[in-house]
């Protein structure tokens, strides 16, 4: 299937082996990282649709008024060519930039999520354990559910509004039950987190043993 864990489809990075070599952003020392998401590949691609959806539309859109204002043909077509091609390119451009430096590390302290905003701007979102109430995993329509891709949501115990949302997230249900699990244990066996083992992204009775 292209949306099992080992191909194109799986947007996880895994670094089980190996995860003194994960870096981000504000890592606190010894912070272990137990699980990095990034947004679904097929979610770009849907975005990148759009995209040419809505420059057609406008090329149309512009073509159509051309013929209409007979005066102003030429300048007409030209612009709907000049305009959907400006919009296809700076949209293929943000397009990659966003689904490539949008990550969300799901450590043993903590979620901190990294959203591009703009060029220049990137939001950092974090909840540490001891701060959250329960993760949540939901699908926005069948369609996505059929998929597997779907929305991860991380509640905090008291502020309201400062939740984790991570958009287009595979496996989206057994994302949310390992958080699920990660908060149990460290409100219950809070010794027990250093034990816990990196998330593998693949259906249950087909993961890494033990």
């Amino acid at each position: 299937s292209v949306f099992d864990g080992n191909n194109f489809g799986a947007t996880i990075r895994i670094m089980a082996d190996t995860p003194e070599n994960i870096q981000f952003d504000g890592q606190q020392t010894d912070e272990r990282v137990l699980y990095i998401v990034v947004p679904h590949q097929f979610a770009k691609y849907v975005a990148l649709v759009r995209l040419v959806l809505l420059a057609l539309f406008f090329f149309f859109i512009l073509q159509l008024i051309a013929s209409v204002v007979p005066s102003f043909t030429v300048p007409i077509r030209i612009a709907s060519v000049v305009f959907s091609g400006l919009l296809l390119v700076v949209g293929f451009w943000w397009n990659e930039t966003v689904y490539s430096k949008s990550k969300t590390y799901i450590t043993d302290r903590r979620i901190i999520r990294f959203e591009v905003m703009t060029p220049f701007f990137t939001t950092k979102r974090a909840l540490f354990w001891n701060e959250a109430l329960k993760a949540k995993g939901y699908a926005p329509n069948i369609f996505w559910k059929m998929l597997g891709i779907g929305k991860v949501r991380v509640e905090p115990q008291l502020a309201e509004g400062e939740d984790v949302l991570v958009h287009d997230v595979f496996m989206y249900d057994d994302v949310s039950n390992y958080i699920d699990k990660i908060l149990f244990t460290f409100k219950n066996k809070p010794a027990d987190v250093a034990a816990i083992k990196p998330f593998v992204p693949k259906p249950r009775g087909h993961r890494d043993p033990p």
